[in-house]
């Protein structure tokens, strides 16, 4: 089971320059992309010396193996307001990803703007565990699933007719919260990039065997924190499938009903046979 500050963390090796060992627990289809995107905001927070993420936005490059990466970080823009950096990763001098990341003052002021509710949801422990529906249908469970619980409202072991919709609460294992403002915004990065490819693919569900889609790009924006709270509300959905470019979003709520974190992503479909084309299927657009 892996555990995400141990598994986050980084190591100095220089001026600007950190090394960080990936961990085989956070694997689907190989490093986790979320999961290599909080390492490299935890990277940026070595550099820059503000107490919170404001946003991150990264490009996944290529794959890298399970094992240390090397990260370069650059400050770009530091004020006693906000602060900006640019996170290299490599491996064995490979490019893996290139994250930009801003960081913000705790004092700012500014008003107040609650727009994106927190649906009206049962709580988690009314729900089904999503690993046990996985497992009851006898598909492979990725480790990943040891590292967040996840109960399922929307998905595709719940809907009858197929959506592009993941809709969970989510638990880290084995701790849940964090006290760090930087380690609580790698929850939220986690679940934002991790749910946006299974909620396309619920859409798909005779495509499962023959398609994967690995992110080329991530945004999150960290709206608030939430270190008291272990359960986080994950809802993310499909927002267009065109042309072999998969795009999604998803939005991160406390229990209380604050919106912490919300982002978009693009993925590039990959058939998993060698030179076959996926024919093109139309889908009825599907309130999330």
């Amino acid at each position: 089971m892996g555990h995400l500050a141990e598994d986050t963390t980084i190591e100095p090796a220089g001026d600007g320059l950190f090394r960080a060992k990936l961990c085989s627990d956070w694997a689907l289809m190989g490093p986790n992309g979320g999961y290599l995107a909080a390492v490299a905001l935890r990277a940026a927070q070595q550099t820059l010396s503000l107490p919170r993420p404001a946003s991150l936005s990264c490009q996944f490059l290529s794959p890298p193996r399970f094992g240390y990466v090397d990260l370069a970080v650059v400050t770009l823009r530091a004020t006693r307001r906000a602060a900006a950096a640019r996170v290299s990763m490599t491996q064995f001098g490979r490019p893996v990803l290139e994250a930009m990341v801003w960081a913000a003052h705790d004092g700012l002021t500014g008003p107040d703007g609650p727009w994106t509710p927190m649906p009206e949801v049962p709580g988690p422990d009314e729900l089904p565990d999503l690993r046990e529906l996985l497992e009851a249908e006898g598909r492979g469970v990725p480790p990943w699933h040891d590292c967040v619980t996840l109960r399922e409202l929307a998905g595709r072991t719940t809907l009858e007719t197929p959506a592009p919709v993941a809709f969970s609460w989510a638990r880290f294992q084995p701790q849940a919260t964090f006290d760090d403002p930087w380690l609580d915004a790698c929850r939220s990065v986690i679940l934002v990039d991790s749910l946006q490819w299974p909620a396309v693919m619920n859409a798909f569900p005779e495509l499962e065997t023959q398609l994967f889609a690995p992110s080329i790009d991530l945004y999150v924006a960290f709206h608030d924190s939430a270190p008291d709270d272990e359960w986080l509300l994950v809802n993310a959905a499909g927002v267009a499938s065109h042309r072999g470019v998969l795009g999604g979003a998803a939005q991160v709520w406390a229990p209380d009903g604050r919106l912490v974190a919300a982002g978009m992503q693009q993925m590039l479909s990959t058939s998993t046979r060698r030179g076959a084309a996926m024919a093109p299927r139309q889908v009825q657009p599907t309130r999330s």
